[in-house]
C-alpha cells in the first residue's frame, strides 16, 4: 500500500525503494513464499522412489530450518545489520536440502536406488 506514494506512507526505518532494509524486507517476504514452494517440490521429490530414511530426513529438516530460518534473517538484517551474518547458516541448509534432491533426482533419472 505504500509503494509508489501509495495511500499509506512509507514507514521511515524502511528507506526509499532502492534502500537496503526495504531490499532484504523484499527479499525475506519472496523468500516465505518461494522456500515453501521449493520445500514441497523436495518433499515430492525425496518421496516418489524409497530413499534411505536418514538421507530424506536430513534434506526435508534443513529444507524446514532454511524455511523459517532464511526469511527471519533477512527481515530481522533489515531492522538490525548485523543479523545479515545469520543469513549463511539457514542459507547453507538450503543448499544442502537442494544438492540431496538433486542426487535422488540424477538418481531416478539413472533408475539406481539411492
Amino acid at each position: 500500500m505504500g509503494s509508489f506514494g501509495g495511500p499509506i506512507p512509507v514507514p521511515e526505518m524502511v528507506g526509499d525503494y532502492d534502500a537496503l532494509p526495504r531490499r532484504l524486507l523484499r527479499l525475506g517476504h519472496i523468500a516465505f513464499f518461494g522456500l515453501g514452494i521449493l520445500n514441497i517440490m523436495l518433499a515430492r521429490q525425496l518421496g516418489s522412489r524409497h530413499r534411505s530414511e536418514a538421507s530424506m530426513r536430513l534434506a526435508l529438516g534443513a529444507m524446514n530450518f532454511g524455511n523459517v530460518g532464511l526469511p527471519l534473517t533477512l527481515i530481522g538484517a533489515a531492522f538490525f545489520e548485523p543479523a545479515k551474518y545469520l543469513m549463511s547458516v539457514p542459507a547453507m541448509a538450503v543448499t544442502l536440502a537442494l544438492l540431496l534432491g538433486a542426487r535422488a533426482a540424477i538418481a531416478d533419472a539413472r533408475g539406481d536406488m539411492p
